[in-house]
């Protein structure tokens, strides 16, 4: 079957040294037929002019302005010329034989859309909630076993570039974080398979440069899960899943004392509505079913009574 080139596309912005980490690790993989594209998304602290200093053999995308984490994906997707599409997280490092696994286990299963990685702290080699858990707490029990998944996390997957081709490119409506969530719903409705495949690691070492947290990261979670449910879930899935998302979420906001700010991303919603209406696709009934059937398996609907005393009591 040979040796497909891989294309691993790391997008950053003003993380110049992270960055430089990151790339010497993909060089020092064992799998060497890798292409290395970087997008910067307009960084002001010297990270093109120290890739092309250091590492003359990157592809450097310079942006003039941020696009976020779909934008930047997609500028490096646009130009990648590999069979398969490594998405790396700039402050990411892929294990030493983590690329040999992917490669091989894409050839093992031509209908393998979507390779999840394991993303586990550096430091620690525990589970990186942060960085990329899809799955539940529940789920950590499972996380050396692979299994099929509902989602992604866009930090560390690799994708078949045929993929692209029939899905498209990521939505980059959504800006920090939910690009994952909504591009698994387009993979498994065109007949692609995602699984979590934990021979695949990647060290997440938790950047200095964090771009957003606490109230932020939750209000703009709440906007963009809530665009890929108008934009993706037939109507008996939105009718259901938005209530419990919208409440769900504001119970914790209420918690947390930042209420205010989280209705003011649900108004934010609102206003957008009438151009979601526009780009609103949803995804089958037969694949809307599937995918509920997964996040029963390894998911947020995984939960049960018995479950939920022992993790969350």
């Amino acid at each position: 079957m040979g040796f497909p080139l891989v294309s691993v596309v790391i997008a950053t912005w003003n993380r110049r040294e992270d960055v430089l980490v990151t790339v010497e690790s993909v060089y020092d993989q064992a799998y060497k037929n890798v292409e290395v594209v970087v997008v910067d998304n307009g960084s002001t602290d010297g990270t093109v002019q120290a890739l092309h200093k250091l590492y003359p053999a990157v592809r450097v995308v310079a942006l003039d302005r941020n696009l976020g984490a779909a934008g930047g994906r997609n500028a490096g997707i646009d130009i990648a010329r590999g069979d398969i599409i490594f998405c790396l997280d700039s402050d990411a490092s892929p294990g030493q034989n983590t690329l040999c696994n992917l490669v091989y286990k894409f050839q093992s299963e031509p209908k393998l859309g979507v390779i999840n990685s394991k993303i586990v702290n550096a430091d620690s080699h525990q589970i990186d909630h942060f960085a990329g858990w899809v799955y539940s707490e529940k789920d950590r029990e499972d996380q050396d076993k692979e299994f099929l998944s509902y989602s992604f996390s866009e930090g560390g997957c690799a994708i078949r570039k045929e993929v692209f081709d029939k899905v498209g490119m990521f939505w980059e409506s959504l800006f920090f974080g939910g690009e994952g969530l909504d591009y698994s719903m387009r993979v498994w409705d065109a007949g692609y398979k995602i699984v979590y495949f934990p021979q695949a690691v990647i060290y997440h070492r938790v950047s200095q440069q964090r771009r957003v947290a606490g109230a932020q990261r939750d209000c703009l979670s709440l906007k963009e899960t809530l665009y890929v449910y108008l934009v993706r879930y037939p109507w008996w899935m939105l009718i259901v899943f938005a209530p419990l998302k919208i409440g769900a979420t504001l119970v914790r906001a209420t918690r947390k004392r930042y209420l205010r700010q989280m209705l003011g991303a649900l108004l934010d919603v609102v206003r957008q509505l009438p151009s979601l209406w526009t780009q609103r696709r949803p995804i089958s009934n037969q694949t809307a079913r599937h995918y509920l059937r997964l996040q029963r398996e390894h998911g947020p609907l995984a939960w049960d009574l018995v479950s939920w005393l022992k993790y969350k009591t």
